[in-house]
């Protein structure tokens, strides 16, 4: 499958069809005749690691300079948009699922509300779509996951029974606040450093571009390697080494082939996982179904996720259909898988509320691979051209480019 969709992969994305559909599929049917999943703890490593190295390339390419004239549309999409998301996700589960309690349901909501812009890629690639909204949607999806750790690790932690119920907001901050401090210290600490080794190699001529290539690979590893041991966010570490590695790198604006090889990483892996993710999503069906897990993910998708980002761009002077390009273009991926995983390791196979939790990840991953690739392309077109027509000032006015990564579901240039 990696062969045959490397080999159409262009004419396959101007067709609607995007790697993770592919790839998503393809454990679907292999898990029908074969084995495609992983030990718990295994599943887990590689999806942290996949979305480590995604973070870190898709924040190098964010124009920091640039980012400080416009941060606020990111800014109310983390800081408002997406508290208000978890608490009306929490709410719809523990009313959906009740046997899975309080925490159950706050664990589902930091699980799901996680996006992941990668999958609705498109929009970050036509030029049609503004560069301020663009942006806002890949800032918003390179951070939310790292907040939304310590929420998953804290209702967890009410669960096993580490933590009372009464102590869960303690230890959020606690889980939180000093990991997401020491993240950013880390992946600034990391990021500025590797540049300045870089340029120094590059300046010297003590290395090729073939290993620079390495170095740009290794950094993300490094960054989060230096957040395990420091009980540091990992994924905040990883997505702010990106930031102020670009930011700082004079190698990598001007040999620009040193950061392919973090491409190819990232797609390799990106490609791997939703394989890996097919054969979960597989899974559920085998044990059972439930009409909850459905309605859930529809709702996370659509009235969930459009109603925080509504309030949350309240006062800005967006028009209607920009609030509602922003409230759909909040697809779940990686990071939603991640916390499946961990829950799954935490819980067990034979917890009940790690069915209801896995089933309502898988699903709700499984629609947004479908719905958001397949309306990425058209609906940014659509929306550009409305923009065209009506020169909307508020979304035209100038931000910073982003520049994605082709391979995970984006046709060349």
């Amino acid at each position: 499958m990696l062969l045959a969709w490397t080999l159409v992969s262009r004419w396959a994305q101007g067709h609607g069809v995007t790697g993770p559909m592919v790839f998503l599929a393809t454990g679907l049917v292999l898990s029908g005749f074969a084995d495609v999943s992983l030990a718990p703890e295994d599943a887990r490593t590689l999806a942290e690691l996949t979305l480590v190295v995604v973070l870190f390339h898709d924040a190098s390419t964010v124009r920091l300079a640039a980012l400080r004239r416009d941060p606020w549309v990111a800014v109310r999409l983390l800081g408002i948009g997406f508290p208000l998301a978890i608490v009306l996700i929490a709410a719809s589960t523990a009313w959906l699922l009740p046997a899975i309690g309080l925490a159950g349901a706050v664990l589902v909501a930091g699980a799901i509300t996680p996006t992941d812009a990668g999958l609705g890629a498109a929009t970050m690639l036509d030029p049609k779509v503004p560069v301020r909204v663009r942006r806002a949607l890949n800032v918003e999806s390179g951070l939310n996951d790292g907040l939304a750790t310590p929420i998953v690790l804290a209702a967890l932690a009410v669960i096993v029974g580490e933590v009372e119920p009464g102590a869960a907001l303690p230890a959020v901050l606690d889980i939180g606040a000093i990991p997401v401090l020491a993240g950013i210290g880390v992946g600034v600490g990391v990021g500025v450093l590797g540049a300045a080794l870089l340029d120094a190699s590059y300046g010297r001529r003590l290395s090729t571009t073939t290993t620079r290539g390495i170095v740009v690979l290794t950094l993300p590893l490094v960054a989060f390697a230096v957040a395990e041991l420091t009980d540091a966010n990992g994924f905040i570490a990883a997505f702010l080494a990106g930031i102020a590695f670009g930011r700082s790198s004079r190698c990598l604006e001007e040999e620009p082939g040193s950061g392919e090889s973090l491409e190819v990483a990232a797609d390799l892996l990106g490609f791997v996982m939703w394989v890996v993710a097919g054969g979960l999503v597989a899974a559920l069906f085998v044990d059972g179904f439930r009409w909850q897990w459905l309605v859930l993910a529809i709702a996370a998708l659509t009235v969930l996720r459009v109603v925080p980002v509504a309030l949350a761009l309240l006062g800005t002077g967006f028009a209607a259909p920009t609030v509602l390009f922003l409230g759909w273009f909040g697809p779940r991926g990686l990071a939603s898988i991640v916390f499946g995983l961990i829950t799954l390791e935490e819980l067990g196979a034979d917890s009940a509320l790690v069915t209801d939790v896995t089933g309502v990840v898988g699903l709700t991953v499984l629609l947004s691979v479908v719905l958001h690739g397949a309306t990425a392309g058209p609906l940014a077109g659509r929306y550009g051209g409305w923009v065209a027509r009506t020169h909307g000032p508020i979304e035209s006015e100038p931000s910073v480019e982003p520049i994605p990564s082709r391979g995970r579901g984006l046709p060349d240039r």
